[in-house]
């Protein structure tokens, strides 16, 4: 599938809008330097494709990086995060997720205090240029260093400031082992976009294909409502929270992608439907 053929699927199967993981689009193996602003022709294509659909643009993801590494590049870093804080208020598009390491790093809890404040100034410094762009920018439950639903509440406490937020996933706190659910309902105050995700979950190896968790299980991506995470419970605290936000279909299993798309989203809205009434 083409730009094009995505906007033009969510458009068809009754999406509302798009979320766009810059890695889509980037070169492979670039994304962690790639610019989308000064890729006009990907850029203009994301913004024909929206507008031929009437499918907004919501959010933009990014990669970043901002530990273990020099100045110069750490800083190269915060400013390709400026960059697109910019390039979000220059397309209409109000929220801007950045990571603060790489997705495989992981880290024990000394190595996650030495580390912390430098993630601090650096989120700091994104979120105060959103702020003057009217922008919102958060971190995700993503990978293994900044997962936990406590180390990212106090990420954000330590930021403090009303334009750095959280894109609540509520399927990643499996990757260090945390209930989904619960670690939902202890985010949900600082979210700014939720991702539904679902997993299958194995505390032995079932074979090739499966991510071990940081406690040693195993987790793999399911269509949303078939796997082992409480997807109606965390719907249902979803809405018991007054959350009013986008919410995103992340579909990462083994089944055909439009068929795992499509099933997802036919479980939400149903799910929804029958939460609400």
């Amino acid at each position: 599938m083409q730009i094009e053929d995505v906007f033009s699927w969510v458009r068809d199967h009754g999406g509302e809008h798009v979320e766009l993981a810059t890695f889509s689009v980037a070169p492979e193996g670039a994304d962690i330097h790639y610019r989308l602003g000064d890729d006009s022709e990907a850029l203009d294509r994301l913004q024909t494709a929206s507008r031929n659909t009437g499918i907004p643009l919501s959010g933009i993801c990014i990669s970043a990086n901002f530990i273990g590494q020099g100045e110069v590049e750490r800083r190269a870093q915060i400013e390709r995060a400026k960059h697109y804080v910019e390039l979000c208020d220059r397309i209409d598009v109000r929220f801007l997720r950045h990571d603060v390491v790489q997705w495989s790093h992981k880290g024990d809890t000394a190595a996650f205090e030495s580390e912390f404040a430098g993630i601090v100034d650096a989120c700091h410094q994104i979120a105060e240029h959103a702020q003057r762009y009217g922008v919102t920018s958060s971190v995700e439950d993503h990978g293994f260093f900044m997962t936990s639903s406590e180390r990212t509440k106090r990420l954000i406490h330590a930021v403090d400031l009303s334009s750095f937020r959280m894109t609540l996933d509520v399927g990643n706190f499996l990757c260090v082992d945390e209930d989904p659910l619960l670690a939902t309902r202890a985010c949900l105050p600082q979210a700014s976009i939720v991702h539904l995700k679902d997993f299958y979950i194995r505390h032995t190896s079932p074979g090739e294909g499966w991510l071990e968790t940081a406690g040693g299980r195993y987790i793999r991506g399911s269509v949303f409502g078939f796997g082992d995470v409480d997807t109606r419970q965390i719907l249902q605290s979803v809405v018991a929270s007054g959350y009013d936000g986008f919410v995103s279909l992340e579909y990462e299993g083994g089944e055909p992608t439009d068929y795992g798309c499509a099933t997802g989203l036919n479980n939400i809205r149903r799910m929804l439907g029958e939460i609400t009434g």
